[in-house]
């Protein structure tokens, strides 16, 4: 990424804008969101607060789908050599990234397209999305965008009419969007978005179904939080055999309690099923199945994840700057890869292998200085703490740290949070976000 002055298409006044010239997902694993939301190219001006589309030309790099893509905006109007030479040069940028082994004969027949909407169509069609799913999905943009404007009985009134397109998918693309849009420092059009989703939520049949399941998961969440220490193997047998008819509520207690059920519990399982006849030990039998199912998913889950996450860090370690990947990469960060960071750095230190510790020492100094380390280590110091009692006295003792940084730390936190797997640590940082923003409001007007 390369800043650039530019003049403003609107105003004609200078403007610096951020140019992406080549999106490869072999560097920057959010370059197809990027292009498939148009977060990527947009010019902002201070002056006339004009927001659009740079006409810059660029390619696109898939090599999991040995799919290379350029773009040229016809209304640059340049002479055809020019073009090529223009792209050509990305190109050898694109090999350049790549090891030997993986410069393959595709590389040398790139794909043109004549507009960013042809570009989204071809990246969709490898991932087997037909057009017509594409106009179902543009459907329900326009639709989040109408409705982002809409007053409270206008916004009832149109819930109602389009209950059936307000579905799984719907509040999907409303996600990503908020994601985007934070990613993009929006912070107005985040909370827009997000006010949006909760209003919708108590609005829709889709909605209705996801806060039962919402209210069924914080209840067996709290159910084993108050158990603690006692949560022994018979009592998370008992749990799941109560549970054996309510899948969103086993679906719950397999993900939270996964490292519970292991070699010994299955072991009390299949006793208690021998000790039973007929159609209880049919049921039971059933449900050990699917126990074993559902454990085997979230395992390779996990491991897909990390291994996922091992992929990008190899990637990032490769490249001549790394502070400047880790930088343009920040919204991949997640906790897989911090997990696989630092299992690397433990396994560069054993080995004394220095190179690879000083690459690796890049990337935590970066993520510490981006992230704001202050900022993280006062929120990790409220999670440790015992109760809300003590979580209280803290925010008290260190109210003077509560600054509009710590503030939108917690936000972006709780946006990226907002469809995660660890419901019990966003409601956490949600309550810790209410409680510090009250004490700021409160240390504000006390002075």
């Amino acid at each position: 990424m390369v800043q650039t002055q530019i003049k403003c298409p609107q105003c004609g006044q200078p403007i610096v804008a951020e140019v992406e010239q080549i999106l490869d997902t072999s560097v920057d694993p959010q370059a197809k969101a990027k292009i498939l939301s148009g977060a990527f190219n947009v010019a902002q001006c201070p002056h006339c607060n004009f927001q659009g589309p740079l006409s810059t030309p660029f390619v696109y790099h898939d090599p999991t789908k040995e799919l290379l893509l350029t773009y040229f905006p016809p209304e640059l109007a340049l002479p055809r050599d020019e073009q090529e030479k223009a792209i050509g040069s990305m190109i050898n940028q694109v090999m350049e990234n790549l090891p030997q082994e993986q410069r393959k004969g595709y590389l040398l027949n790139p794909q043109p397209v004549l507009t960013i909407k042809g570009l989204q169509e071809r990246i969709l069609e490898e991932d087997g999305v037909t057009k017509e799913m594409i106009e179902e999905q543009e459907q329900r943009v326009r639709l989040i965008q109408e409705m982002m404007d809409m007053d409270e009985t206008a916004l009832e009134a149109r819930a109602k009419e389009e209950d059936e397109n307000i579905d799984e998918q719907f509040f999907a693309i409303l996600a990503q969007l908020a994601q985007a849009t934070a990613g993009g420092g929006d912070e107005g059009g985040t909370r827009k978005l997000i006010d949006l989703q909760n209003k919708l939520l108590p609005l829709t049949t889709y909605g209705q179904k996801v806060q039962a399941q919402s209210q069924e998961i914080e209840a067996v969440v709290k159910e084993l939080q108050e158990l603690g220490e006692n949560l022994t193997r018979e009592k998370l047998l008992e749990l799941v055999l109560d549970a054996k008819d309510n899948e969103v509520r086993l679906e719950t207690l397999v993900g939270v309690a996964r490292q519970g059920m292991d070699y010994q519990f299955f072991q009390q399982l299949s006793e208690k099923i021998d000790a039973t006849e007929g159609d209880e030990k049919t049921d039971l039998g059933m449900l050990r199945e699917k126990l074993l199912d559902m454990t085997r998913q979230i395992d390779e889950a996990l491991q897909a994840r990390l291994q996922v996450a091992k992929r990008n860090l190899d990637t990032l370690l490769d490249q001549p700057n790394i502070p400047e990947v880790v930088t343009q990469n920040l919204p991949a960060i997640d906790d897989y890869f911090l997990q696989v960071l630092n299992q690397e750095l433990e396994m560069a230190q054993q080995a004394g292998d220095q190179e690879k510790l000083g690459k690796l020492q890049q990337v935590v100094e970066t993520l510490n200085q981006a992230s704001g380390g202050a900022e993280l280590q006062l929120l990790d110091d409220l999670l440790k703490a015992e109760d809300e009692a003590a979580q209280d006295k803290l925010l008290e003792e260190r109210k003077d740290e509560i600054s509009d940084k710590f503030l939108e730390t917690l936000t972006g936190l709780m946006v990226q949070m907002q469809n995660g797997d660890d419901q019990e640590l966003s409601d956490k940082v949600r309550a810790i976000y209410r409680k510090a923003l009250k004490l700021s409001m409160q240390t504000g007007m006390a002075g």
